[in-house]
């Protein structure tokens, strides 16, 4: 497969860095903390987010793009706002609710999927989302289903779960997930504590799934007719 055109505002960069381990805190009883927290650190359940560096020139950013990466603020950051992933302009969204790709689940399909399908993959701009189709390589293998849900709501995150080590440092905890896409829901405080997380995770209400190229045709159509 041809390298994407595109560059999706998500994906990471190179020299783009995680901050050293040795910022974070472990506290007995409480879990993991910076010792300069700002308020941008914990999300709304209050979970403790990866810190990533993110250079720019300007507005730009800059850096070879490194394709199976994900950055965590700027995915958390089109979770949260419900902004595309590719362009972080506000998603398509129409009265059947936001507009997300998915691939159907392996093996035996589930009795209800879509409804509650789970995602960490932020939605899309009408424009944007045939541009993943065109470009993503695992949709290319597994196929994309459109979407769109009139619920997406926070479920819980992926990221890495430690514990106090020696020193009183935290240690990372092995984990039966070594590729971390084990999802942490966020009413396991007793987990989530001791999170640092990497990219949000929604499930899906009141999903339909969707014909997209009819739904770019009939957007095109209504463009070409609306006066200059």
């Amino acid at each position: 497969m041809k390298t994407p055109a595109v560059v999706p505002y998500i994906t990471a960069r190179t020299g783009e860095e995680p901050a050293p381990l040795s910022h974070l805190l472990a506290r007995p009883g409480h879990g993991l903390a910076y010792p300069d927290e700002t308020d941008g650190d914990r999300d709304a359940h209050g979970v403790l987010w990866a810190r990533t560096s993110q250079p720019r020139d300007g507005d730009r950013l800059v850096g070879r793009p490194r394709w199976r990466d994900v950055h965590p603020a700027r995915q958390r950051e089109c979770m949260e706002g419900l902004l595309c992933q590719v362009c972080a302009l506000p998603a398509s969204r129409t009265e059947a609710g936001y507009l997300f790709l998915a691939s159907p689940p392996n093996g035996n399909p589930l009795a209800r999927w879509p409804e509650g399908h789970l995602t960490s993959q932020p939605p899309l701009c009408l424009r944007h989302a045939q541009t993943s189709v065109d470009q993503c390589g695992y949709l290319a293998r597994t196929g994309a289903v459109a979407l769109r849900a009139k619920e997406p709501r926070p479920y819980g995150v992926l990221g890495t779960v430690y514990g106090p080590g020696p020193g009183g440092r935290p240690q990372a905890i092995r984990s039966d997930d070594p590729a971390g896409y084990l999802v942490h829901p966020y009413r396991h405080r007793h987990v989530t504590a001791w999170l640092l997380a990497s990219q949000l995770v929604c499930r899906l209400r009141a999903v339909t799934v969707i014909d997209l190229p009819e739904e770019i045709a009939a957007d095109a159509a209504r463009t070409s007719a609306e006066p200059e």
